[in-house]
């Protein structure tokens, strides 16, 4: 879809639709007698009243052009070529406008486009405001592709294009555009389904297909993005969609971009001679090897395009020419085989080489800066720095290269740059605190080739000098550089300093005085003091400078704290009473302070808390102490009284819990102990306190305290009327000895068991009573005398 300006607001819409004779549908192709051209607001998108509008077409047109002139077999393919035209009058408008055919189907056939059999086109083109960019005419492309293209066979076309306005142009592959579907394959905004409005929809690519890869090839379909010159050798026979963009720029400014979406029928070829050879648009110098890509050829004829001159032919594959002077010359490459040629034409233009020309190598001394320009014009400038200028300014080491572009041609030339980077390094700095005389060398680091002058005249690198001040010194380099450095000699009187160590009280601030022999000098100390003076009460080792001038000299002393003389000793705890007397721990204190108000050297202390001393010390040192008093009652402790027991007894003897130690008379340390023989036990206990308790106890053994034997009566009555109701109610009175009782029926079967004499049975069995009858007893015991007995026999319960 392409337009022209016709001026007073007119332009003429043209729209050139290629058809496929072979596989296009005739009823499709017929349908198309009429096409509707629809136009939109380009600030709002919407359609202009009264659009679309149908207009009708003029062809066909068989394309009938090949790119093969000496193929064997020519391929079934077939182009026929319609247009249609309509001139519209167009006002000035915001945003401008856009104009567009809708059409859906594509061939089914189609390889690289998903569902091409569903996928529509749309041709549109945009006409921009007048008022922003100035009245345009679109750009036109020149040629139609061929209308086949034969596998693994190069193709070199001129797909470039003519601007009327003169505008830049610049090609590229881009994607295609859609619309409509099989329900309403001709849009109409009514019945037949409505229009799309801009921004138009994009087809979408099968596979690996992309809008710069469209065809199977080696190497892949690419187009000059400056001449349109497109080149591609297809590998794969099939149908490919392939969309070929044209931009038009006006002062930089984008305008307009013109669309071609071009259907290439690609078929497997039987081609005798095929002439083919590639040179680029610019030939940068005169001379230049031609590449033939040329196929089946058994010779070559080939015209250099020089028209006044008749040598400017060749009959090599690759031949080499030589171009008197600037300018374009058409290159033609006839290729021959048996009675068959075929002819390539390519038109180039030779650009006379204009070196740039920079100057010398060149030294620069250190701060200077050179300046490098280009002494030539060019369309572009490249430096090695990255920079694009037509200068630049360098003041580093390097070779710097610069390229200039004339017509895509780059030219270049180098300069080295060197920084002389020898300065003057000057010695002999130095600082003389004696009064006596010197002869002081100084002098520079030697550079070859230097010259050197100091501040009192002397030329030579190196010099004696006798009196202090300053001396500078220049250097200039054989690339002549200059530099300069200084030496500073000084000169002061001897200073001396001196503090004496001291020894004093803690936390008694002691001034200290200097001793130096300048009374001009600046006497500064360790700690941050100045003056002849500095007063602390801090141990340590401090350090004082006196400084004359330049010169100084330090000292350092100690100041350290007389002993410690006063120790109290560590806390005192006492058990149940207070009431001792404290001494000083010394008795040359000058003074003696307790409780900050008793004097004296001793203390009566009769009350728990801390005890504080203060004293002076014959030093005049005043020091203080304390400690703690803690005053604790003793243990309670009571083991019982003296008691008379059967010698079968065994009682336990318990100090109490939680002493720090336990020791008895029979040298047990344990808590408890257990009384096995009679006598008197003592036991002494200490707190963790330290505080400490004491008791005994006489225990009297005796084997007839109580009666040793057992009673087991042969009956009893459990009628519950308080006689003889338990079994056996024995008086066995030995308590904590042994004691067993069985009970049995006359069948050995278990009735009671008691581990004490209190335990008797009440003559029940699980809540019922137990029948009259003979029952069966088993006792054991140890009795009083500690010795161990056993009864067996039966008893009788009667109701």
């Amino acid at each position: 879809m392409t337009y022209t300006y016709l001026g007073n607001n007119q332009y003429k819409l043209r729209l050139d639709l290629y058809i496929d004779c072979i596989n296009g549908n005739p009823q499709a192709v017929e349908s198309d007698r009429n096409a509707l051209f629809a136009i939109f607001y380009g600030n709002n998108r919407q359609m202009v009243p009264g659009y679309p509008v149908s207009v009708g077409r003029s062809g066909p047109q068989r394309v009938t052009k090949t790119n093969y002139n000496c193929i064997a077999v020519q391929p079934n393919a077939c182009v026929d070529h319609y247009w249609y035209e309509r001139t519209v009058t167009l006002s000035p408008r915001t945003g401008g406008y856009y104009v567009s055919f809708q059409r859906c189907c594509r061939n089914g056939t189609i390889t690289n486009i998903l569902n091409p059999g569903g996928t529509g086109a749309n041709y549109w083109t945009f006409i921009p405001n007048p008022n922003d960019v100035g009245y345009n005419s679109s750009a036109v492309f020149k040629e139609l592709p061929p209308n086949f293209l034969c596998t693994n066979t190069p193709l070199r076309f001129d797909h470039s294009a003519k601007d009327p306005d003169g505008d830049s142009l610049v090609y590229s592959l881009t994607t295609p555009y859609t619309s409509g579907d099989r329900d309403f394959p001709r849009p109409d905004n009514g019945a037949n389904g409505q229009m799309d409005k801009p921004p138009f929809n994009l087809i979408y690519w099968k596979n690996a297909y992309t809008a710069n890869d469209p065809i199977n090839g080696f190497p892949k379909m690419k187009i000059d993005s400056s001449t349109g010159l497109l080149t591609l050798t297809p590998t794969q026979a099939g149908q490919f969609v392939v969309g070929i963009s044209v931009k038009e720029y006006r002062n930089g400014v984008f305008i307009n971009e013109t669309i071609r979406d071009y259907q290439f029928n690609v078929q497997a070829c039987v081609i005798n001679v095929m002439s083919s050879f590639f040179a680029p648009k610019y030939i940068c110098g005169f001379e230049y090897l031609f590449t033939n890509y040329s196929q089946g050829a058994q010779r070559y004829f080939w015209d250099f395009g020089v028209q006044e001159r008749d040598d400017d032919t060749s009959n090599q594959t690759k031949p080499s020419f030589t171009y008197p002077k600037p300018g374009s010359y058409i290159v033609t490459l006839v290729a021959f085989k048996n009675n068959c040629s075929d002819t390539f034409r390519l038109t180039v233009t030779v650009v006379k080489p204009v070196i740039p020309t920079l100057p010398s190598d060149t030294i620069l001394c250190p701060g200077d800066k050179l300046v490098l320009r280009s002494d030539i014009n060019g369309d572009d400038y490249l430096w090695n720095t990255g920079s694009k200028a037509d200068s630049i300014v360098v003041d580093t080491d390097g070779d710097y290269i610069l390229g200039v572009t004339q017509k895509t041609c780059t030219w270049y030339d180098t300069i080295k740059v060197v920084v002389d980077r020898d300065v003057v390094e000057a010695f002999g700095d130095t600082l003389f605190c004696s009064d006596e005389t010197f002869n002081h060398k100084i002098g520079a680091k030697e550079i070859q080739g230097a010259q050197y002058l100091w501040s009192n005249n002397s030329s030579n690198r190196e010099q004696f000098i006798t009196q202090k001040g300053w001396y500078y010194v220049g250097m200039i380099t054989q690339n002549g550089c200059q530099s300069n450095d200084s030496v500073r000699v000084d000169q002061f009187p001897e200073v001396t300093v001196s503090v004496e160590d001291t020894v004093g009280c803690k936390n008694i601030p002691l001034t200290f005085s200097a001793r130096y022999n300048d009374p001009s000098a600046v006497i500064t100390w360790s700690n941050g003091a100045s003056g002849p003076t500095m007063t602390t009460g801090q141990s340590g080792t401090y350090t004082v400078t006196a400084t004359v001038g330049l010169c100084s000299t330090s000292d350092n002393f100690e100041f350290d704290y007389f002993p410690r003389e006063l120790e109290l000793g560590p806390d005192l705890q006492f058990c149940d009473v207070i009431d001792t007397l404290i001494s000083s721990p010394q008795k040359n204190f000058k003074s003696v302070i307790w409780n900050d108000e008793i004097p004296g050297m001793s203390y009566r202390l009769r009350e728990s808390g801390v005890l504080k001393i203060s004293v002076v010390t014959q030093n005049g040192c005043i020091e203080r102490d304390s400690l703690t008093v803690r005053l604790y009652n003793s243990p309670l402790l009571d083991l019982g009284p003296d008691t008379t027991m059967c010698l079968s007894e065994t009682p336990v003897l318990d100090a109490g819990f939680g002493m720090r130690s336990y020791r008895w008379n029979n040298g047990k340390t344990s808590q408890k102990i257990s009384a096995y023989d009679s006598g008197l036990y003592t036991v002494e206990i200490v707190s963790t306190n330290g505080c400490r308790s004491r008791d005994s106890v006489w225990i009297n053994k005796r084997k007839d305290l109580f009666p040793s034997d057992v009673y087991m009566p042969n009956a009893f009555t459990p009628n519950g009327d308080g006689l003889n109701d338990v079994y056996p109610l024995n008086q066995y009175q030995v308590k904590g000895a042994e004691y067993r009782l069985w009970l049995y029926n006359r069948w050995g079967e278990k009735l009671a068991e008691f581990s004490h004499p209190d335990g008797n049975w009440d003559g029940y069995i699980n809540g019922v009573p137990a029948q009259e009858g003979v029952y069966v007893y088993r006792v054991t015991w140890v009795g009083c005398d500690n010795q161990r007995r056993s009864l067996f026999g039966d008893f009788t319960l009667l109701r």
